[in-house]
């Protein structure tokens, strides 16, 4: 239940600013000179803002979709060791079992 609170309340958060920027590209559509170094455009500052937001989105997506392999692979690695861990500590309690059962017999 946690969890969807927190996708909840991102998206709502998301959506909060995704408006605040909606309303201030639209408060700002006098054009601009933008320049790409071999060249000069004149554009509206809200295409400036709306382009700008965009590549931002991208970039993040891109960042955040290659550190998921990373984790993932880590926990992959992560979980193998819990595993071994307790087959080991299955296999010593096994071992306890049967020394307290031949200690038994033998009494």
């Amino acid at each position: 239940m946690n969890r969807m609170n927190g996708k909840q309340s991102r998206f709502v958060i998301g959506l909060i600013i995704t408006l605040i920027v909606v309303i201030f590209a639209v408060l700002n559509v006098n054009p601009v000179t933008v320049s790409f170094g071999f060249t000069r455009v004149k554009l509206p500052l809200i295409i400036l803002i709306i382009v700008s937001l965009l590549l931002g989105a991208i970039i993040t997506m891109l960042l955040a979709s290659t550190g998921n392999k990373k984790d993932n692979k880590l926990n992959h690695h992560a979980q193998k060791q819990i595993s071994n861990v307790k087959v080991s500590h299955d296999n010593q309690i096994a071992d306890a079992l049967k020394e307290n059962n031949t200690k038994k017999q033998t009494k």
